[in-house]
């Protein structure tokens, strides 16, 4: 140390430059590694659904990148996600399916039906799951972990406007009667004791509520009145009335509350207890969608614009206008101190951060496996016993050494360890059914019977059969069946409901061994009005007359058979393999292409059901057989593309002429700087080790001059 200090500043360089050389190799040898730990130990991951897919996606906010996909529902689903305490709780509106994931092993660990549409919402606070449905003006207590019922549900005697859950899990509520309620959930008595009941004069049905920290905001532009009850600072101020409809944040601070006429192309701000009325046509957002408060700024996403406005608290312009690209409308979801802009169907999103700056964000990508949370847990296999110490040790055998074992016996197996074969009860799941199809098999006034078909799953481990699970807004909401061959009949009811004249039914097929669930199938079917003729009239009921028969003719003798009976008709279906796709448009680097078509005149006018199928990945879009473009989802490679026309009885199917598009991911994104995969191998750290190796010869020649100084 005495030396290093006498040495002066040309002996602490070369100390430095070693030691920065050192660690810059170290960094080339390792950097991927330092990178991904850094990731996983950062906080604040966040999930955004995607709608098109049936999907929820982990997004890392730090590196700009998915981290997990997991398929919780069919494609087409109107998700909305919750997250609490380790568990992840989504709500699809389409089909009213509940499904809690426990973010720990990303697995389902319970599931419940509510009715689908509006009328249902989830609101989760403190632990505390609350299931509502406005239109029965109910709310069930629901275990957070497998969404069973707890204790007793609470009534209101009548529809419910609102209902949300401010930051001390207090349930406020308030019902088209403008009876505005707070209720505490009490563990002892199991259910709901009510805390404070007001009425307010001027709220009805379209009466909305904005939680805060404590207490609500409640808006009712029907009756013109906007109260803020339970933050300690209450007000009760009048306004415009509108009978629009009204959608407010979900969340808000007590002195800034937003929310948006869609209709009226209008935000409403209440602004320390004042209410303001702001023209967001003026500044290019004529149908404003639920708008959120980030850092003193209101957001407000522009449905059919493609971007994101920014209000200050005086509703002029806060920012700059955030842009979006693809997908459908932008939704603002406020997670962990953080703005995400989550476009359903794009495979980019924003972040804003806390300065108000954008960043792109990657929230699609094909290389992040598809989990299915339904999936059974591997099971934990006990390790091996120890080693007899007085057992002699045997050679390993060497099954590619042929006959030089030595004469000796075969040698006995080991019990298995936890990396066990797919053989093994440890083994992987069985693959995707592939090629899964619906057709309506018959019908009567109480159901509607359908086919589901599929091609049979290769495992390494032996398939025990197929469970097909069919959901949609039918009474129960789903029915399960088991197959051990490749196709199956689902039975859906028809009564209270109109599922049978125009009803959506989602479709997954899983293989299963003897210990393990495969991943899921996936298709979607719609269910039409029957299309029956009217039956044929019958010949009149007239008696014969009263006239004694003729005689029979004479009997004559022919060596000619008759003829045969004419064969029935083929069932009325297009010609298949006709041309019907022209052209796939987009970008090799665009994952959505638009399919254009030009259907001959047999196909224009079918009159049974059309879609177009990714006949590679099993995506599929119904389609009017006269459609001249369709939109269709691409995964990375080559991918073959038909159009499929179905018999209006539901018999049989045709194909047209298929056509191939080609995806080729670009993991860059235009960002300077970047390596694909495809990059030789040390491309990337070849820069920092030439860094490393640089200092180590800066610091040697540096060391040499103070060794000639000392010698001087």
């Amino acid at each position: 140390m005495r030396r290093i200090v006498s040495g002066g500043g040309r002996e602490s360089a070369s100390f430095v430059a070693a030691l920065l050389g050192v660690l810059v190799l170290a960094g080339a040898a390792l950097g991927q590694g330092i990178s991904r730990t850094s990731v996983e130990v950062s906080d604040g991951l966040t999930w955004l659904g995607d709608d098109q897919r049936g999907e929820v996606v982990q997004v890392n906010p730090v590196s700009g990148k998915p981290q997990t996909r997991l398929q919780i529902s069919g494609p087409d689903s109107q998700l909305e996600i919750a997250q609490e305490d380790g568990r992840l709780i989504v709500l699809n509106r389409r089909t009213g399916e509940i499904t809690v994931i426990d973010l720990a092993t990303l697995l389902a660990s319970g599931r419940r039906q509510a009715p689908p549409g509006a009328t249902s919402k989830v609101l989760v606070a403190n632990g505390m799951v609350f299931v509502v449905d406005r239109a029965a003006g109910t709310v069930h207590t629901a275990d957070p972990l497998t969404l069973a019922d707890i204790g007793q549900k609470w009534e209101a005697g009548q529809p419910l406007a609102d209902a949300v859950v401010d930051e001390r899990g207090v349930l406020w509520v308030v019902d088209h009667g403008g009876t505005l309620r707070s209720l505490d959930w009490s563990d002892d008595e199991e259910r709901f004791q009510e805390r404070t009941q007001r009425q307010v004069t001027g709220a009805g049905p379209r009466t909305v509520l904005v939680p805060h920290d404590q207490g609500v905001t409640l808006i009712g532009l029907d009756g013109g009145v906007v109260v803020r009850d339970g933050t300690g600072e209450d007000v009760s101020r009048s306004t415009d009335r509108t009978d629009a409809e009204v959608i407010a944040a979900q969340m808000s601070p007590t002195d800034l509350v937003p929310a948006s006429v869609p209709d009226s192309s209008v935000v409403v701000l209440v602004v320390d207890g004042q209410v303001l009325r702001v023209d967001v046509g003026a500044m290019g957002c004529p149908k404003p969608g639920r708008p959120a408060v980030f850092r003193d700024k209101v957001y407000v996403p522009c449905k059919g614009s493609g971007k994101v406005i920014v209000l200050d608290r005086g509703g002029r312009r806060g920012g700059d206008d955030v842009r979006t690209s693809g997908g459908s409308d932008p939704e603002l979801v406020f997670d962990d101190g953080r703005l995400f802009v989550n476009v359903p169907g794009s495979s980019t999103g924003v972040l804003v951060d806390t300065d108000g700056a954008t960043r792109s964000l990657t929230i699609r990508s094909p290389e992040v496996p598809v989990k299915d949370p339904d999936r059974s847990p591997p099971p934990s296999v006990p390790p091996p016993p120890p080693p007899n110490p007085h057992e002699p040790v045997k050679p390993p055998r060497n099954p590619g050494n042929n006959n030089n074992n030595g004469g000796n016996p075969p040698e006995v197996s080991t019990p298995p360890s936890s990396s066990t074969p797919p053989s093994s009860p440890g083994g992987s799941a069985p693959a995707a059914p592939a090629g899964v199809t619906v057709r309506e098999k018959g019908r009567s006034s109480a159901a509607v019977t359908v086919t589901v078909s599929w091609s049979a799953v290769s495992s390494t481990d032996p398939i025990v059969g197929y469970t097909v699970t069919g959901s949609g807004s039918f009474s129960g909401g789903s029915v399960s069946v088991q197959s051990a061959g490749t196709s199956a009949d689902l039975s859906l009811p028809c009564t209270g409901s109109t599922f049978c004249t125009s009803g959506r039914l989602d479709v997954t097929v899983r293989a299963s061994t003897a210990t393990t669930a495969g991943a899921a199938g996936m298709a979607s079917f719609t269910v039409t009005a029957p299309n029956n003729p009217p039956p044929p009239n019958p010949p009149p009921n007239n008696p014969p007359p009263n006239n004694p028969p003729p005689p029979p003719p004479p009997t004559t003798t022919t060596t000619t058979p008759p003829p045969p009976p004419p064969p029935p008709p083929p069932p009325s279906l297009p010609t298949a393999g006709a041309t019907v796709i022209t052209s796939i448009t987009g970008g090799r680097m665009a994952s959505r292409r638009t399919v254009n078509m030009a259907p001959p005149a047999d196909w224009a006018s079918h009159n049974g059901r059309c879609e177009v199928v990714n006949k590679t990945q099993g995506y599929s879009v119904g389609i009017p057989c006269t459609a001249t473009t369709a939109q269709i989802d691409l995964e990375e490679g080559t991918n073959t593309i038909v159009v499929r026309a179905y018999g209006a009885s539901g018999g049989g199917q045709v194909e047209s002429a298929p056509k191939n598009a080609l995806f080729i991911l670009d993991e860059c994104q235009g960002k300077p700087g970047c390596i694909p995969r495809m990059a030789p191998a040390g491309a990337e750290t070849a820069p920092m080790g030439a860094g490393g190796l640089g200092l180590l010869a800066c610091a040697f020649l540096l060391r040499i001059g103070v060794r000639r100084e000392e010698e001087k």
